[in-house]
């Protein structure tokens, strides 16, 4: 069986969207899986003691990290079930999703929610969390935070694409939901279980009922939070 660690928060929530990308991947491949919550701290005591990021995932011998790596693992290794992205078009898609979550997205919601995802941290991840992210930012999470009425003027046009796009279909992978809608989601997930900011509701009508469809998947896998 397959065994993937993630960070989880002091109360057990499973808050990484690099993670969650790979849990519902999991579940859209139709593999089981251990799933293994970890601290910051923690993460370099996991597997062979080289992994500096999660999600990490054991799958046999192999030991794979990045979200990214884990999916095209799972693509090509894993015949059964249905196809992450629908072909090499479907990747390239995926990809640029990727990168639009990761460097675009997810740093305009961390500025909203920064301040409130340190506070639910495990204790032991705090003294950690605020010098690497201080180090990162060059300045304190406080003056980080002050920048998030500026983020949320600025989230509606970075929001712009994934809400044109389910103006016209129901998933970012079209008719089906595709690994695409597994990146987005993550980030979704990261502000859900993270803050008290209601980033559907920001996001529009088509993008809540987007979003309420996707937490449904895989019999309310995202809605567990662990």
């Amino acid at each position: 069986m397959i065994t993937t660690y993630h960070l989880a928060n002091a109360d057990g929530a499973h808050f990484s969207p690099h993670a969650w990308r790979t849990t519902m991947a999991l579940a859209h491949k139709g593999l089981e899986h251990e799933s293994r919550g970890v601290a910051f701290t923690e993460i370099s005591t996991i597997c062979d003691g080289e992994r500096k990021i999660v999600p990490t995932i054991e799958d046999g011998e192999r030991v794979l990290s990045d979200s990214w790596a884990i999916a095209l693992h799972l693509e090509d290794s894993v015949t059964s079930g249905r196809s992450l992205f629908g072909g090499e078009k479907g990747k390239a898609h995926a990809l640029f999703i990727n990168n639009w979550a990761s460097f675009g997205l997810q740093p305009l919601l961390l500025q909203i929610m920064i301040l409130e995802l340190f506070e639910r941290l495990q204790d032991r991840d705090k003294a950690y969390f605020r010098e690497s992210r201080e180090k990162r930012f060059g300045r304190s999470l406080e003056d980080h935070a002050a920048l998030a009425d500026e983020a949320k003027q600025r989230l509606p046009a970075m929001l712009a694409p994934l809400a044109m796009t389910l103006q016209s279909q129901a998933w970012l992978g079209g008719d089906v939901p595709s690994y695409a809608d597994y990146i987005a989601l993550g980030a979704f997930q990261w502000v859900r279980t993270s803050s008290s900011f209601d980033l559907p509701g920001f996001a529009g009508e088509k993008v809540a009922a987007w979003h309420g469809a996707m937490l449904d998947l895989h019999d309310g896998l995202a809605r567990t939070n662990t």
